[in-house]
């Protein structure tokens, strides 16, 4: 199964009023924000937002984030730069977690140029993208990051774009135990307009403990193809974004945007490899349908899985039953239920329970 979406994006809004009086500007902002927030129902969706200063997008001086949220985003502007415009910042868990939450209160889906189309119907502020990541997942298609890293190093495949010409970015990779779980196409400058990054999904999901951790342990192999787009390729994909009217048409935007730099070829045949033209075949689907991010809040269920299957705890207990008997195995769990009466939970998990409690508590246990 092949997969298209979004991962993560940023906008960068600025003021039709023009002014260069800096002593209007925090005012002028603000609106802006209040608009924005409006248009995109962002506190009914995402909760209510507070003024954050440690967590702002770099060079940015004043802004918001969400109260008690688990993710990254990020509302920002500068108080003495009018230029920078206010940026809003999307990580992909807060995507993920506005397109679920979204569904779930107003019973349909909303993709990117929904939200585009939603928020720049006003007479304030324009907007355009500063940044924008484009994803292709291949889920249980038997993929191997290894194997392409190894035949793109060899030469013995080369990677064009879609007008045949060499593309010449610099190949670097994440290896460990001579086996690659990460690539990268392009250099990870802060000019760099386009960078590749192809990498182990699963591998990633099932070792952070992931929001798609769900998904990867119940699927065999995962491989995602990322490209990231900035500065003027960014803009370019927002003019086409704001035209699109279907969900076909985004998924077709998407897919172009990414091949359009990058598509694999055998050397010696100057073939597409067989990855590379499933990508492009995506274009010839008549209708498309993006996954909708899962309802179900499953943050406790991914510790749990993790504490069954590969925190080592079983493992440890096993091996003290083994030496000590059952005896021994009993001690040794008071020894734990003791140790955790003197545990002392950090920020995070504070800001967690805040968050989810009260919904974990109507779930009911998660025990099964």
């Amino acid at each position: 199964m092949l997969d298209v979406q979004v991962d993560e994006f940023t906008l960068v809004l600025q003021s039709t009023k023009k002014s260069n009086y800096i002593e209007q500007w925090e005012g002028i902002a603000i609106n802006i924000i209040k608009e924005f927030v409006r248009l995109s129902k962002l506190e009914t969706v995402l909760g209510k937002l507070e003024d954050a200063t440690q967590t702002l997008p770099q060079g940015y001086s004043s802004g918001f984030s969400c109260e008690g949220a688990t993710y990254y985003f990020a509302i920002a502007y500068h108080t003495d730069f009018i230029q920078m415009g206010i940026c809003i910042k999307f990580s992909a868990h807060a995507w993920m977690e506005y397109r679920k939450q979204y569904e779930s209160l107003y019973g349909h889906s909303i993709q990117i140029h929904q939200f585009f189309a939603a928020t720049n119907n006003n007479a304030l502020y324009t907007s355009r993208l500063s940044r924008i990541d484009i994803a292709i997942d291949f889920i249980n298609e038997k993929v191997s990051v290894n194997t392409i890293y190894n035949q793109l190093s060899k030469k013995n495949q080369i990677v064009k774009t879609a007008y045949g010409r060499k593309n010449h970015s610099v190949l670097s990779a994440i290896t460990k135990n001579n086996v690659t779980s990460t690539f990268y196409l392009g250099s990870k400058g802060k000019n760099i307009k386009a960078l590749l990054r192809v990498y182990d999904k699963k591998k990633e999901q099932l070792e952070t403990l992931g929001t798609r951790y769900e998904e990867a342990f119940q699927c065999d192999n995962w491989v995602r193809f990322e490209a990231v787009y900035k500065g003027t390729y960014a803009h370019d994909l927002t003019e086409e974004l704001e035209r699109l009217k279907s969900d076909t048409k985004l998924k077709d935007l998407l897919v172009s945007a990414l091949t359009d730099r990058y598509q694999f070829y055998y050397a010696k045949t100057d073939r597409l490899t067989t990855y590379s033209k499933k990508m492009l075949d995506l274009l010839n689907q008549k209708s498309f349908i993006f996954n909708s991010p899962s309802p179900r809040t499953n943050l406790l269920e991914q510790s749990q899985k993790h504490i069954l299957n590969g925190s080592g705890l079983f493992p440890y207990l096993f091996k003290v039953r083994h030496i000590w008997g059952d005896e021994g195995l009993k001690k040794c769990l008071s020894f734990l239920y003791d140790e955790f009466d003197n545990y002392e939970p950090n920020d995070d998990v504070m800001l967690w329970l805040k968050k989810y409690s009260v919904l974990y508590t109507k779930q009911g246990y998660p025990f099964k």
